[in-house]
């Protein structure tokens, strides 16, 4: 049966493009800019990105607050993200030091803190469990397109603007336009009003929930493997594979964001079929081979860019499987009062994600080419434990169905 996409989703698909557009601009560009055109080492530039996902840890939890909470709700959490997406990115413009960049990614941290958990809640409220699946899976398109259109269009403004940090911004402007849209176009849905004491017994009940807390393991190792894809890799093919700046957003943006785009519903609808667990093996399978297709690069120096476009084609398939389905399990196992919260402490994971990944991959650039590959491929052993974390969960799964079903 086929179900009919509320309007309101498609105003937050417009807005996570417009989201993912900006969030391209500086997130992309962050170590280009900065290693190549800049004073800044890769590690220094790891340490900043990576502190900033710190405050994206707290921006999670504030997140979570205001959005279950009446006095805030989805609306206006969303609207304080825009504003400090535009702070953080304007800021990125005159920034030429790493306490400044620290500044930056610390401000964007909490923006990206209060819109993923704000955001998605938002489509949660406005959707079936039916029509979940598909409602962020359109939102998976519009993520791409945005930070496909935001690479590619960097790209050529990196080499018209001087200084090149003007192409920051064009993420605020990008900024500025997502938050005319929510003020103007974004139905607002109050939550149900709630005391103090209803409030922390909210986050106890999903601190104590067994499937969340183990699939926080696995979900951290997925974020950890996006911020090494979206920041590291696109380096790591220039510094060691010798392929130009442009090339590379090209190859990015086509390969990447570009085919998940266009693979996005008819991915979905292929493993719609099956239990989310199942698919998110299914993911973390795909992300190994493509850590090791990039490990082995070191063994075939004239592969050229047909084999790194191959390689950005097979995390694709990676990414646009698990996004969707691990928002539609996350609205499967939360409540419907408590999806802020639920959805905060499964974004805590983008927080620790983004620490983990820039970090390791600032060490690996830093490094001779011997110890960056075999870095790579040490990255792609690990989806293994993954494998193990999901199978563990699945069995927690079936454990807790058969209870629900024998108290009924």
């Amino acid at each position: 049966m086929k179900t009919q996409i509320p309007l309101q989703v498609w105003v937050q698909a417009i807005a996570r493009g417009l989201y993912q557009l900006g969030s391209a601009f500086l997130i992309f560009y962050t170590p280009i800019i900065f290693v190549n055109y800049g004073n800044l080492t890769a590690t220094e530039v790891g340490f900043a990105v990576g502190g900033g996902a710190v405050s994206g840890f707290a921006g999670n939890i504030l997140g979570g607050i205001l959005t279950d909470s009446p006095r805030f709700g989805r609306k206006l959490t969303l609207l304080m993200s825009a504003g400090c997406a535009i702070a953080s990115t304007t800021l990125a413009v005159f920034t030429d030091s790493l306490p400044f960049l620290l500044m930056v990614n610390i401000i964007f941290g909490i923006s990206t803190g209060l819109y993923w958990t704000a955001a998605d809640a938002s489509v949660m409220d406005i959707t079936t469990p039916e029509q979940r699946q598909e409602a962020f899976s359109v939102l998976g398109v519009a993520d791409n397109l945005g930070y496909g259109i935001g690479t590619l269009s960097g790209g050529l403004l990196l080499k018209l603007l001087h200084p090149v940090e003007l192409v920051f911004a064009a993420g605020a402007v990008a900024f500025l336009g997502l938050f005319i849209l929510l003020a103007v176009a974004m139905q607002k849905i109050q939550p149900e009003a709630s005391n103090t004491q209803q409030i922390q017994k909210g986050w106890q009940t999903a601190l104590t929930d067994k499937r969340l807390m183990i699939y926080l393991l696995v979900n951290t190792l997925f974020i950890t493997y996006m911020a090494l894809v979206g920041g590291t890799l696109p380096l790591y093919f220039v510094n060691f594979a010798g392929t130009s700046d442009a090339t590379v957003s090209n190859l990015f943006t086509f390969g990447y964001v570009g085919l998940g785009a266009l693979l996005q519903l008819p991915v979905i609808k292929a493993v719609s079929k099956l239990r989310y667990i199942t698919s998110l093996m299914i993911s973390i399978g795909i992300w190994g081979v493509g850590f090791l297709l990039v490990g082995l690069l070191k063994y075939l120096p004239n592969s050229g860019e047909v084999y790194q476009i191959a390689i950005f084609g097979v995390f694709a398939i990676a990414t646009i499987i698990y996004k969707p389905t691990s928002s539609a399990w996350i609205s499967q196992l939360s409540p419907p009062s408590l999806r802020g919260v639920y959805t905060a402490i499964a974004y805590q994971c983008w927080a620790i994600g983004y620490v983990i990944g820039p970090i390791i991959g600032g060490w690996a650039i830093d490094q001779t080419p011997t110890v960056a590959g075999n870095t790579w491929l040490f990255i792609a052993l690990s989806t293994l434990s993954g494998l193990v974390v999901l199978q563990l969960l699945n069995q927690q799964n079936s454990t807790s169905t058969e209870k629900i079903v024998t108290e009924n």
